[in-house]
């Protein structure tokens, strides 16, 4: 069973809308203009392998399930999703071009006044598949089982950290609750993070939930804080946002976004709309996140926007924090 995987009513009405196109037939019919006129191009802003290349993976082969063209991924990692942020809005808005976005990655340099090449408001967003919440975690043998505990330890404490998003998170985690922290970073994955604070390298890491539980097969990890309300019965017995006293941490979260470029058609935008909300909708997709346990919690346009702008607000709370050593 997916332990992460919990249907809002938004989703319900996805897969009912889901069902009733497969239904009616597997292929989206063409719009006046044509559209889809050739291969569509999904831009991934990170190396293959990791997370979001496997996510716009996914979304992709649904995608092509319901159209007659292919939808090519296209890697182009730098600048911590920068470069691939940048490459998707600037595109012709011909509706051949998507992207998955980093977020709250592609925000910071905006939060903390660096120039980008691309505007947070406005990219058309699509929706989002995921939104992973964080966990502060120690290794299982630690003398430390809460964050209360951390702060009676008087002294500084030690994270591992990997990437803008994670050390960011880190940062405002040890802000929020008041810890004085080091973080170590250099690390080249979540992975690493993680397999640095089981050797003790670190006392401890704030990372995506799901990570936590892939890593933790063996027992090595054990939960300091839960940075949400639902249930997580990997851990079960790890203490919650509001039990703990900090309530706004549950805000912060990694979202699995995708857009297209400014200034597309209203025909277009809905043609593609549609047919994104298909494919997030699949049967394939669905299936795919329980058979991996993968962090599946996907949200319309108007749902993404509203998360967009709930990071913004406490990311731009901590803006002094993040910005230090960036």
């Amino acid at each position: 069973m997916n332990t992460l995987f919990k249907s809002t009513p938004f989703q319900v009405a996805l897969m009912a809308l889901a069902s009733i196109a497969v239904a009616l037939g597997p292929r989206f019919e063409r719009g006046q203009e044509g559209w889809p006129s050739g291969d569509i191009e999904l831009i991934i802003p990170s190396g293959p392998g990791g997370g979001f290349d496997t996510y716009a993976r996914v979304l992709a082969r649904a995608m092509e399930e319901r159209l007659d063209v292919n939808v090519i991924p296209k890697n182009v990692p730098g600048g911590d999703g920068q470069r691939g942020a940048t490459v998707a809005f600037t595109a012709e808005p011909d509706g051949q071009t998507f992207a998955i976005f980093n977020l709250p990655g592609v925000i910071e340099p905006e939060i903390i006044g660096e120039a980008v090449g691309y505007e947070i408001d406005a990219i058309d967003w699509l929706g989002a598949m995921a939104f992973g919440q964080y966990i502060v975690i120690a290794a299982a043998d630690s003398p430390y089982d809460t964050i209360a505990d951390l702060k009676r330890a008087g002294e500084t404490i030690t994270f591992t950290a990997y990437g803008s998003s994670g050390i960011a998170a880190n940062k405002v985690l040890c802000a929020e609750v008041g810890l004085d922290c080091q973080i170590i970073t250099g690390y080249p994955s979540n992975n690493e993070a993680l397999l640095g604070v089981v050797r003790g390298d670190a006392v401890a890491s704030v990372l995506p939930i799901s990570t936590a539980i892939a890593f933790n097969r063996n027992g090595d990890l054990k939960g300091i804080l839960l940075m949400t309300e639902r249930e997580v019965p990997a851990f079960a017995d790890t203490q919650k946002t509001i039990a703990a006293g900090y309530p706004e941490l549950g805000e912060l979260g990694l979202l699995r976004a995708f857009g297209l470029p400014p200034g597309i058609s209203e025909e277009l935008r809905r043609a593609f709309g549609a047919a994104f909300d298909q494919a997030l909708g699949a049967d394939s997709v669905a299936s795919w996140a329980a058979a991996t346990g993968a962090e599946f919690t996907p949200m319309s346009a108007d749902e993404l926007r509203v998360r967009i702008r709930s990071q913004r607000a406490i990311l731009s709370r901590f803006r002094d924090v993040i910005a230090v050593g960036h």
